[in-house]
């Protein structure tokens, strides 16, 4: 650390995670505290805050970026590579409709079988909802969540603790929904969730070496899909049981399936994914390593 270096460099640089987190809730909660005050939440104007505060995981990782002199062209292109195997898309839309068979076995069973014409008539509505929830309210805060703070936590945690850490700051991000009533369930449970999602992300994310598009399109899959088995009964408040705790249940159980079957030091069979694009742009084009990744590569904790 140079001597002289501002307060602000002091914790962009030594607490990354941390500083990203604040800007992310400070961006997000603005868009929404200010939407919701003169806006129903669910109005259209409501929908626009909504949407617009979602990018503040994204518009965060890239502003941590620039404030750690880092290149945000480089952080950018490495994040937003589409070059993986085919089998990376697959899994990225599979694990969502698996999770969603689950979710529609439990609530099938107490709540009935809805006809096949039902289903024919939201599959146009699962359609759209599936590119809303990957482009913009779901799989874009992904640029921001796996994007910089996982691999980022993975410096210091391994891939359990970060996984954690991250879920339980994710659920706490999305208080002003439930504060406005945008969301009518249960915190804890949705929390619950969030975490195992969290887990269920981490081990895709190292299992396809960083692979940020996939976790978009999966956590796009997963918003879209989820709620299909309750909407096919006539909405998801119709279910006997909270549906929350399904979600939770479910996919509380794929997260534990992956955290035995891996272990928590990696959540997969290859290493953890820290930070690939901390490079500096120099004036002829070319890159360089910068001085903090050099040290976290040649000195990378659990």
């Amino acid at each position: 650390m140079k001597t002289g270096t501002t307060s602000l460099a002091r914790i962009v640089d030594e607490y990354p995670s941390l500083a990203f987190f604040a800007l992310t809730i400070a961006f997000s909660w603005t868009a929404w505290i200010l939407t919701f005050s003169v806006a129903e939440p669910r109005s259209g104007v409501g929908m626009i805050g909504i949407i617009v505060g979602a990018f503040g995981p994204g518009v965060a990782g890239a502003t941590m970026v620039r404030l750690r002199g880092e290149s945000v062209r480089s952080w950018l292109r490495s994040i937003l590579s589409p070059r993986r195997g085919l089998r990376w898309y697959g899994l990225a839309a599979a694990v969502p409709v698996a999770g969603t068979v689950g979710v529609a076995v439990i609530v099938f069973s107490v709540a009935g079988v809805p006809s096949i014409d039902t289903f024919a008539q939201i599959a146009p509505l699962f359609a759209f909802n599936a590119v809303l929830a990957t482009a913009f309210t779901g799989g874009n805060e992904e640029i921001g969540w796996r994007g910089f703070a996982l691999p980022h936590l993975q410096t210091r945690f391994n891939a359990l603790k970060a996984s954690v850490i991250l879920g339980c700051v994710w659920a706490f991000w999305h208080t002003p929904m439930f504060v406005y009533g945008v969301y009518r369930m249960s915190p804890v449970l949705y929390s619950v969730s969030v975490v195992s999602f969290s887990i269920i992300l981490t081990s895709y994310y190292n299992s396809s070496d960083g692979f940020v598009l996939g976790a978009v399109l999966l956590h796009g899959m997963i918003n879209a899909t989820v709620n299909v088995p309750g909407q096919a009964i006539g909405g998801v408040d119709t279910v006997p049981i909270p549906y929350a705790g399904v979600l939770a249940a479910v996919f509380g159980s794929f997260a534990l399936a992956v955290v035995v079957r891996y272990g928590g030091k990696t959540l997969c069979r290859s290493d953890v994914v820290r930070p690939k694009w901390t490079v500096e742009e120099l004036a002829d084009g070319t890159e360089s390593v910068t001085g903090a990744d050099e040290f976290r590569r040649t000195n990378p904790s659990e």
